[in-house]
């Protein structure tokens, strides 16, 4: 008897012992950590000689959520302190975790908004390479700085952002006024005003693509650079690259438009092809009805999303094949162009963002990839299971955007040229493209129309451009 009683004492010890083991675990995990704002205005020139009080800040008001959409903080806003030319905020106890802010607005005293962080498909978001909302990680026992992108707002409202421990950098824009130009001296006038794509690539890595009427053209970017490349892009001609200063651009009027040429001697045969559900190849893919086939698919997509009815997640993935038939056997090929389009974007984290950034080691990126396909395959028999095996040769990479128009235009000409080999020469078969995820399963990621898709315009197409 005696022993029994030992033995359940000892077992009692045991789990206490266990229970407050597993407590004292479970305070760690759910510790708290500290968000801190800080900004510093020295690059100010107005915000730091001017002794009006409306342009000084005074505090920062913002809306933070948790992953799950629960709001934590909404319009909260903290006091600022002068701390020689910068501004320091009360520090805010946040418990460990993953949050996501939403807003982020610097006021005055009156409560005047004097600047704001862009969110993520507004109308100033293509200013800032890091539109909101932002995601942030608090740690146990440790501060989080973050940083978002603000503009100033003037009269205007100001937009939602996020994040928890910030400082920000001010955004100014710049405008001038630019027009292309075709240079062709057989034509009867040398000069002839042309549609055209107009990137415009900052040092820091902003970029943004305009399309530019037959006119002159008043276009606003991000400011903040002495020097800026400008890439010209024309179907049917080789794309010109021109080195522009700021002060170049700013001296810019209506009248004076910056000019920017493209030779006639640039010009390249083109073939574009865009068909339809009876021409059209391609296919989608899914883990989830491993063994069905979707030939008939109305999009073209590599999305990670659940599955509403059973609460899984499903992985989509597409294939498509263009017939290059029609293009003349002597033709020698120049650069090859995908042209996608879509009707409602897949949301996405805009955190992740990284744009003009291949995957590399030590650097955390998601988007998607189209491979070459290797093995026959047909669009009204391909599974999930039976997916034709790829190469990631020349693989071209597709990072998540954030564009004002429904397309994009890939650059594909590295699938086809050179073409791909083994490693002791071997030309590898080309039998189309696969459209994954990468990594997989870790972004919700795209979807664009396919060549069943009802809407005609809507639909790949591939142009080719070539010589004899």
């Amino acid at each position: 008897m005696k022993t029994s009683v030992k033995l359940f004492i000892g077992l009692f010890v045991c789990l206490f012992a266990g229970l407050v083991s597993c407590e004292q675990l479970n305070k760690t995990e759910s510790g708290q950590g500290t968000a801190e704002f800080s900004f510093d205005l020295k690059s100010e020139q107005d915000a730091k000689s001017s002794s009006d009080s409306s342009s000084v800040p005074s505090g920062i008001m913002i809306s933070v959520e948790n992953m799950a959409g629960i709001p934590v903080f909404t319009d909260k806003v903290i006091p600022l302190y002068t701390f020689g030319t910068e501004y320091v905020s009360k520090n805010i106890e946040l418990a460990t975790g993953q949050y996501r802010l939403t807003k982020f607005m610097v006021i005055n005293t009156a409560g005047k908004v004097l600047f704001a962080a862009p969110v993520a498909g507004s109308p100033m978001a293509y200013l800032t390479t890091r539109p909101l909302p932002l995601t942030f990680n608090i740690m146990t026992n440790h501060v989080t700085k973050v940083m978002p992108e603000v503009l100033q707002v003037g009269n205007l409202n100001p937009d939602q952002f996020g994040y928890a421990a910030f400082g920000f950098q001010v955004i100014n824009p710049l405008a001038f006024w630019v027009v292309c130009l075709l240079d062709n001296p057989l034509a009867e006038s040398p000069v002839q005003l042309t549609f055209a794509n107009l990137t415009v690539i900052s040092p820091s890595g902003w970029r943004f693509t305009f399309r530019l009427q037959a006119s002159p053209n008043n276009i606003t970017i991000r400011g903040g650079a002495d020097f800026y490349d400008l890439l010209v892009e024309k179907e049917g001609f080789e794309p010109q690259k021109f080195h522009i200063s700021a002060e170049e651009l700013k001296s810019t009027t209506q009248d004076k438009p910056l000019v920017l040429k493209i030779p006639s001697s640039a010009g390249y045969k083109v073939l574009s092809l865009q068909p339809g559900p009876e021409k059209g190849k391609d296919a989608l893919v899914s883990n989830l009805e491993p063994d069905k086939n979707f030939g008939g698919h109305k999009y073209f997509e590599a999305t990670f999303l659940s599955e509403p009815l059973l609460t899984v997640m499903r992985s989509n993935r597409s294939l498509i094949k263009f017939n290059l038939d029609s293009l003349p056997e002597s033709a020698v090929l120049k650069k090859i162009i995908l042209t996608l389009s879509y009707d409602f974007p897949v949301p996405y984290d805009i955190s992740i963002f990284k744009p003009d950034i291949y995957p590399s080691p030590g650097i955390d990126w998601y988007g998607g990839v189209l491979q070459q396909i290797v093995e026959q395959w047909e669009e009204d028999k391909v599974t999930w299971n039976s997916q034709p095996k790829t190469t990631d040769i020349n693989q071209v990479f597709i990072p998540p955007f954030n564009r004002n128009i429904n397309f994009i235009n890939i650059d594909v000409t590295r699938l086809f040229l050179p073409p791909a080999t083994t490693s002791d020469g071997t030309e590898i078969p080309n039998h189309g493209m696969l459209f994954r995820l990468w990594p997989a399963d870790k972004f919700p990621g795209f979807r664009f129309a396919s060549s069943d898709f009802p809407e005609p315009n809507m639909r790949p197409k591939l142009t080719i451009y070539y010589t004899f």
